[in-house]
């Protein structure tokens, strides 16, 4: 028996008050006043009963109601003694396994406690230093018969009580002035009828070993619903992998096939970006262009080698420069608009720690939006999981359990995993201010495709305002041709436009020749064939990173990377669906006809033990019949049914009869032949911790029926009168301790040990200490001591806590 928990509602000083988890060798420690005793003796008038008038002094302080609680653990189980009120108080014993009450708590405090009463318990598992002040105030003769009687504890108790309780029978039940005795008679007749069912009984050797085979084959049935139990599991888990089969069978083409069906034909080395797809749709819009520029430009020099081209008039000069000054107005806006672009993405871009973020697409908004069910699932499991093994549900439930705890982490920790990829690029900010920084994000992307979109616009503005001052005079404006910003020339370009207003206002030079047309419209060729050629070797070079040679393969292997991408999210949808164990056990099939074998065996193995329990079932209830005839044909039941009734009779009107006459008789029943054994083993006990105390001055004890004596390592002996203060007192301790270990009782119960070795010096101590910590192996120790000087396994101090 082991004492976990120590609750106090009131008293003494102690008011709600809970001490959990007490160790094996549980220390409390504080000083005087500070609440030791009185921990003591609540924990004995819990298991004894409080005394009447001791317990006043341990009313409340607070006010609050007396007594409390203590949880226990023993062989059977975990219990809860309660005991309340100090007068009439009311004992309460729950079983913390189920939470039920027992119907007869003191009966249950009876038999864990055997034939101890409280006196009894103090006198051998609670000593304190009064015990040893005592030992030294004795004799050597009186201490002598003190430790005689610790060896026969039980017998010379009972004994002598049982002769009390005959004597006081006898003189209660003598004959009476009628010369009749009632009782008598009617305990010779209960006594005649517990005979006659004695004799019957010996013919019951058929029942009882139709009995046997009843035990047998119901133990038979109980092991057949266990293998039922667990060939249903197997079967429950068979039909799910069945009906998960057509799935695993699509993960297993997926994942051998690939995105493009097998095909390993022009298949690029790696996937191809989002940044290089961005890159060759572009480059693939330049070289559109050029080629469409070039194609413009052969015109151009066609109609020049026709000779239809005249010299410009002053009419077209003038047409030419109001031209120049509206497409340089139109440049001038295009310039404002990529400046208040390029400022907003910028604006945006300055919220985040590394490059900019791209806008979300549906799956991972969503994936923000969700909330990760999975974390709610693994906790939920693991709180299953810990009260599965708390309650020992059993092993499969336990395992189910796990595999449940295992495989909801698993889901919540990738489901984090996730979000934290789709939040990176956007730190530091938190998921909230994502989700609604999508809009803002949505518009500063769209503002860098404006400002690139514009830069084109404002390069081929620059372009055609650099070719039509060259109309104008190639010489003296061609510098502006190898200009590579249009925004630093800007006003250069306005300036050129006004000069070349007021150089040819009214008076015009005679006209462009063809010749500058020629050369102008054959440099304009050159330097579009050489930008077209830059363009074709960014996308070449882009290209063969990619493991391709022209746009036709890009499309093409976009088209396979895009069914790449739909199959392996598909794939990871059914793993998903599917789950890691149920692949795990899948995998250990080679086909569908294999699983549907394995259940359909399952399903007759469930049917044939389903049959075996049936028939033992019958087999059962025959036995029970067969059983029930022999009972009837002795007439075994209906005397049994006779003598209740009498000893009912006879417990209700003659209950002192019985407590008088017939308890004594079977306690000295009981005691017959004990106390020689239990003065045998506490004598070879005492010397063994005699022996440690004195470290191995004395080597063992010798107990006899009126003398006890010591024998040191030359094994002459020794008188306790002989012996020293601190001998005697070893000696004391070594018979008591050896008592309790000598006991044969129910449950090993508690040692209470109060500032008993206060008195030892330094050594005696530290052995005495050290032989409790031996003993709190078999049995608890309780350890009342005001220093905290003590190698308990747990200590408590008593002067910390608000009593």
């Amino acid at each position: 028996m082991r004492i976990r928990t120590i609750h106090i509602s009131g008293f003494g000083r102690w008011s709600n008050l809970t001490l959990a988890d007490l160790a094996d060798f549980q220390a409390f420690f504080g000083q005087n006043e500070a609440g030791k005793s009185t921990l003591k003796a609540f924990i004995l008038g819990v298991l004894f009963g409080y005394k009447g008038r001791s317990s006043q002094k341990y009313e409340p302080r607070s006010g609050a109601a007396y007594g409390g609680y203590l949880d226990i653990e023993i062989s059977q189980g975990t219990y809860r003694i309660q005991r309340m009120n100090r007068t009439q108080s009311e004992l309460t014993v729950v079983n913390l396994a189920d939470g039920q009450a027992l119907t007869d708590g003191a009966g249950f405090l009876n038999q864990l406690f055997g034939p101890l009463e409280r006196v009894d318990y103090e006198q051998i598992f609670a000593f304190d230093a009064k015990d040893l002040q005592l030992v030294n105030q004795l004799t050597g003769p009186d201490l002598e018969k003190h430790l005689l009687t610790y060896t026969k504890p039980r017998a010379s108790k009972w004994l002598v009580w049982a002769a009390d309780q005959q004597k006081e029978g006898s003189q209660l039940f003598a004959k009476q002035k009628t010369g009749k005795r009632p009782l008598n008679l009617a305990s010779q007749a209960y006594q005649h009828q517990q005979e006659s069912r004695f004799n019957q009984a010996q013919s019951l050797n058929q029942y009882l070993e139709k009995g046997n085979q009843v035990e047998a084959l119901q133990n038979k049935v109980a092991d057949q619903d266990q293998q039922l139990t667990a060939i249903k599991e197997e079967l429950t888990v068979a039909q799910d992998l069945l009906s998960y089969w057509d799935l695993y069978q699509e993960t297993l083409v997926l994942a051998a096939t690939g995105a493009d069906g097998g095909q390993l034909v022009n298949h690029p080395s790696q996937k191809i970006s989002v940044e290089d797809q961005d890159k060759l749709q572009q480059l693939a819009l330049q070289l559109d262009w050029f080629n469409q520029q070039l194609a413009e430009a052969n015109d151009r020099r066609a109609k020049l080698k026709d000779g239809q081209l005249a010299n410009l008039n002053q009419a077209e000069i003038m047409d030419v420069l109001q031209e120049l000054a509206e497409t340089s107005q139109a440049l001038k806006g295009l310039l404002v608009q990529i400046q208040s672009a390029d400022h907003q993405v910028t604006q945006f871009n300055q919220q985040f720690r590394g490059r900019e973020p791209k806008p979300l697409d549906t799956t991972d908004f969503r994936l923000l939006q969700e909330r990760n069910y999975w974390l709610v699932g693994a906790v939920v499991s693991g709180a299953l999981m810990v009260g599965a093994f708390s309650l020992n549900l059993g092993v499969s439930v336990e395992g189910i359990v796990a595999v449940t705890t295992a495989v909801t982490g698993y889901l919540a920790k990738r489901h984090h995993d996730r979000v934290a990829a789709v939040m990176a690029p956007f730190a530091p900010w938190d998921k909230e201010t994502i989700i609604a920084g999508q809009y803002e994000a949505l518009l500063a992307q769209d503002a860098k495709k404006r400002s690139s979109d514009l830069g084109y616009q404002a390069q081929t503005l620059a372009g055609h305002i650099s070719r039509r001052l060259n109309q104008v005079d190639s010489k003296r404006f061609a510098r502006f041709q190898g200009q590579e910003s249009m925004e630093d020339n800007y006003q250069d370009l306005l300036a050129a436009v006004d000069q070349a207003s007021q150089l040819y206002g009214l008076n015009p030079a005679a006209g462009l020749k063809r010749r500058v047309e020629k050369d102008h419209a054959a440099d304009l060729e050159h330097q579009l064939y050489q930008d077209r050629d830059q363009v074709q070797a960014q996308l070449q070079k882009i290209l063969q990173q990619n493991g391709l040679v022209s746009l036709d393969q890009l499309s093409a292997a976009l088209a396979r990377q895009n069914d790449q991408t739909k199959n392996e999210q598909r794939l990871a949808d059914l793993y998903q669906q599917i789950g890691t164990e149920r692949r795990k056990r899948l995998v250990k099939y080679r086909s569908r006809p294999a699983l549907e074998k394995a259940v359909a065996a399952l399903v007759a193995e469930q049917k044939s033990l389903e049959f075996a329990k049936e028939q033992a079932i019958k087999q059962v209830q025959a036995l029970q019949v067969d059983q029930a005839a022999l009972v009837s044909e002795s007439q075994f039941q209906d005397l049994t049914q006779e003598v209740a009734n009498q000893e009912a009779r006879l417990t209700e009107d003659f209950g002192r009869y019985l407590e008088k006459s017939l308890l004594p008789a079977l306690i000295q029943n009981i005691f017959n032949g004990q106390d020689q054994d239990l003065s045998t083993s506490v004598q070879d006990q005492a010397g063994t911790y005699l022996h440690r105390l004195t470290l191995g001055h004395y080597q063992k004890m010798q107990i006899t029926e009126k003398q006890v004596q010591v024998f040191d390592r030359d094994n002459e002996s020794f008188t306790l009168a002989e012996l020293s203060t601190g001998a005697a007192d070893q000696a004391y301790l070594a018979v008591r301790l050896a008592l309790i270990t000598s006991l044969q009782l129910t449950e090993d119960l508690p040692i209470l040990v109060d500032d008993a070795f206060v008195n030892f010096d330094e050594n005696r101590q530290a052995e005495v200490l050290s032989l409790l910590q031996d003993l709190a192996g078999e049995r608890q120790v309780l350890f009342w001591t005001f220093t905290n000087q003590v190698a308990a396994d747990q200590e408590i101090n008593l002067g910390e806590i608000n009593g």
